[in-house]
């Protein structure tokens, strides 16, 4: 039985693509071949419904213990195992499934300025349903992002999601990261990860291809052809590395940047979760003082 020694936990459109194929790429690494598995969120109750999520959101491709074995079935001689998950940090029951099936597992998480995320999330789901963004609803208060309960925001309560994670799972296993400096200086970010996982930091991963583009779609149908799961699927494992990363910079081409938020919107939102910033900051142990 292989199963791994390390998972990123999140966050959802924090750079947690990039980081799972900057780690792919490192010789001593071996990373699951399907991002997402979302092994660990994935419960039923009595009723055989689902213990947490939302079937409209939320997909659990790997249901079983042996499923998820499978991921790692080729991973060899690989001194770091893992797999990236979004899913994890939301999940409350993740990280103590975790614990018991990977007691001695290292915990990656990656945070982005919670609003940032939000919108971010926001324009995800409006492309994975082909929906159009319209600035007059998408950039006011009244939003559907944007409201205080809303799924979008609520992710961005980090403070309760982590400390799941550091109750459960000693201090020193966990490494948080933050999408600011991935997006500034990934070479050094990715020095800290490799080295967090006890392998070669001086590995420098591809930064020239594209990973996850945010963004507003010039052509929906082409969108959706190249995020469509089913797509994905049947391809993905026959697809030779260059084919992937032309499609990514084709994905790429065919996205131009949202609107940027309002600055007085930015600021009321993020002034609604100033608290849980500063519970997450000392949490981590680190300023988020430019967040605020």
């Amino acid at each position: 039985m292989t199963l791994p020694n390390f998972i990123v936990i999140g966050a959802a459109k924090a750079g947690t693509t990039a980081l799972h194929w900057y780690l792919a790429e490192h010789p001593a690494v071996f990373m699951s071949p399907m991002k997402d598995p979302s092994y660990f969120a994935f419960s039923l109750d009595a009723n055989g419904q689902l213990l947490w999520g939302d079937p409209e959101v939320h997909r659990f491709p790997v249901r079983s213990l042996n499923e998820y074995e499978q991921l790692f079935a080729n991973a060899g001689d690989a001194v770091a195992i893992g797999e990236a998950s979004t899913m994890y940090l939301e999940c409350p029951q993740a990280a103590g499934r975790m614990r018991e099936l990977l007691p001695n597992a290292r915990i990656i998480c990656i945070l982005r300025h919670p609003v940032d995320r939000a919108y971010s999330d926001y324009l995800m789901y409006l492309r994975a349903r082909g929906r159009q963004f319209q600035s007059e609803r998408d950039l006011t208060p009244t939003a559907h992002w944007a409201q205080a309960t809303s799924r979008w925001m609520q992710i961005g309560r980090y403070h309760e999601q982590l400390s799941r994670y550091f109750d459960t799972f000693p201090r020193d296993r966990i490494g948080v990261f933050l999408f600011d400096d991935l997006r500034r200086d990934p070479i050094k970010v990715m020095e800290s990860v490799y080295r967090f996982l006890g392998v070669d930091p001086g590995v420098v991963p591809d930064l020239l291809t594209p990973h996850n583009v945010g963004g507003i779609p010039d052509s929906m149908l082409l969108e959706g052809f190249l995020t469509s799961r089913v797509i994905q699927s049947a391809f993905k494992p026959w697809l030779p590395v260059k084919a992937a990363n032309w499609a990514r910079r084709l994905r790429t081409r065919n996205m131009r940047q949202a609107p940027l938020l309002p600055a007085d919107l930015r600021k009321e939102l993020t002034q609604q979760l100033r608290g849980d910033i500063e519970r997450t900051s000392h949490l981590i142990g680190r300023s988020l003082e430019h967040w605020l």
